[in-house]
């Protein structure tokens, strides 16, 4: 996903966005989206603007013009087809990249699947899903070690205590 449609915005059918790898004059060279839940279940949408409010991104798509319909369509993700995402460098990856990705600690021990990924105004926020519930681990270098994309795994050197309390 390259962005979830968090909040309508106005009379017209705008939205208010979470972006999770482009800024607002990257969504401008976009015209076409996926819009859904998930990646295996979309349909196509042109964007018709983009504007910066603020810190926050607005996105208006072509159809939706009224805050009833914007509001059926809250809480979707907007996906771009393989072949026109941007190239991000090879520490940077797409969200949906790595949901679904085992959460392991440095000597293997599996602590739990990534759920969800969140911004906050420090850092960004990992939501992992564990046996005992969730955890959200604080998405910084000194807690990720490595993220391996390819075998859907991402290596955490965790807090003392952060899972289940127990030392790891």
């Amino acid at each position: 996903a390259i962005a979830k449609l968090r909040k309508v915005f106005g009379l017209r059918g705008e939205f208010k966005i979470d972006s999770y790898s482009r800024s607002a004059e990257e969504f401008e060279t976009v015209d076409e989206v996926l819009m859904g839940m998930n990646e295996h279940s979309t349909v196509p949408c042109k964007i018709e603007s983009v504007k910066k409010r603020g810190e926050e991104i607005c996105l208006k798509l072509v159809g939706i013009d009224d805050k009833t319909s914007a509001d059926i369509l809250r809480g979707q993700f907007l996906f771009v087809e393989e072949s026109r995402r941007k190239k991000l460098s090879d520490k940077q990856f797409f969200v949906d990249e790595l949901i679904g990705c085992s959460v392991v600690d440095e000597r293997g021990t599996m602590l739990g699947v990534l759920s969800g990924i969140e911004k906050s105004p420090a850092h960004t926020v990992y939501n992992v899903r564990t046996s005992a519930g969730y955890v959200m681990l604080p998405a910084v270098p000194e807690f990720i070690v490595n993220i391996e994309i390819d075998k859907k795994k991402i290596v955490v050197r965790p807090p003392v205590g952060l899972f289940n309390g127990e030392m790891l």
